[in-house]
């Protein structure tokens, strides 16, 4: 399994856990979900949530001065920033 299927597999439960979202299992989140605008309603307070667990999950600071509103378009594009910030990290 490729880091991004980790990451993946590991932000999907991140994502439903942190916004309270029961009725959905990490299966049923697809990759190309919107985060933003779209069915799950993340607002800016449910954004500041996620982020927080996010880093506390991976080690990372996701954040540092302005987080681009493209990075939450879907699971893929935040688990490719996620990916780049774990890799940061290590080096």
């Amino acid at each position: 399994m490729s880091d991004m299927e980790t990451i993946k597999e590991q932000l999907k439960p991140i994502i439903l856990n942190s916004l309270r979202i029961t009725d959905l299992s990490p299966g049923d989140l697809r990759d190309d979900q919107p985060l933003l605008g779209g069915e799950l309603e993340i607002d800016s307070i449910d954004v500041l949530q996620l982020i927080l667990e996010i880093e506390r999950h991976f080690g990372i600071k996701l954040v540092q001065g302005n987080f681009k509103q493209e990075h939450l378009k879907n699971v893929n594009a935040l688990a490719a920033i996620i990916e780049s910030k774990v890799a940061e990290a290590r080096s």
